[in-house]
């Protein structure tokens, strides 16, 4: 959490409402955070004098916004610049998967009835999302960043055709093998 903090803050200062906005407008896909981690976060980054605080008073409104100190820039471009960790696949869809052979075949077909539809949701919304990209304006310098960030959703909209596909093969073997 505390290195995607210093990742947005190094594009701009901001609030931790802001930094919950464009998370959930960005990476929410893969990573999600809640207010109280955020703010963990943030206070872990202060103590550590990665980011500094100052109050603003916005429509009347105190608001903290958190900016990134040389010492955070650094930790940031170091931790970027590391191997990237190779992690076990977490998806909750392979537990229940494995264990799948508990349930009747009309349950089985149900659920994979279910979660393929809701695969099929979040990718017409990566999808949506995708169009609108045509639509952004980026400034020149910040380019490259926007590039690396919409390769993130590029991702997402691949796995979540490889799961539908996948998922629809499932189904399929799973009806013929229901009607024996």
């Amino acid at each position: 959490m505390e290195y995607v903090i210093l990742g947005l803050l190094l594009l701009k200062p901001r609030s931790s409402y802001d930094i919950k906005k464009i998370l959930e407008e960005t990476i929410s896909l893969f990573y999600s955070a809640s207010f109280g981690s955020i703010n963990s976060a943030l206070e872990k980054l202060i103590a550590k004098q990665a980011i500094t605080v100052e109050e603003q008073i916005e429509a009347g409104r105190f608001k903290k916004i958190y900016s990134l100190t040389p010492v955070g820039k650094i930790a940031f471009e170091q931790w970027l610049a590391s191997t990237i960790p190779q992690e076990k696949v977490k998806e909750p869809a392979l537990t229940r998967l494995f264990f799948m052979g508990f349930l009747t075949p009309n349950e089985r077909l149900r659920l994979v009835r279910e979660h393929l539809t809701s695969l099929q949701i979040v990718h017409a919304q990566l999808n949506s999302l995708l169009r609108e990209r045509e639509q952004t304006n980026v400034d020149p310098h910040q380019q490259a960043i926007a590039d690396f960030q919409w390769l993130t959703l590029e991702y997402g909209v691949a796995y979540y055709n490889f799961s539908i596909n996948w998922y629809q093969q499932l189904l399929t073997k799973l009806e013929e093998t229901s009607h024996e």
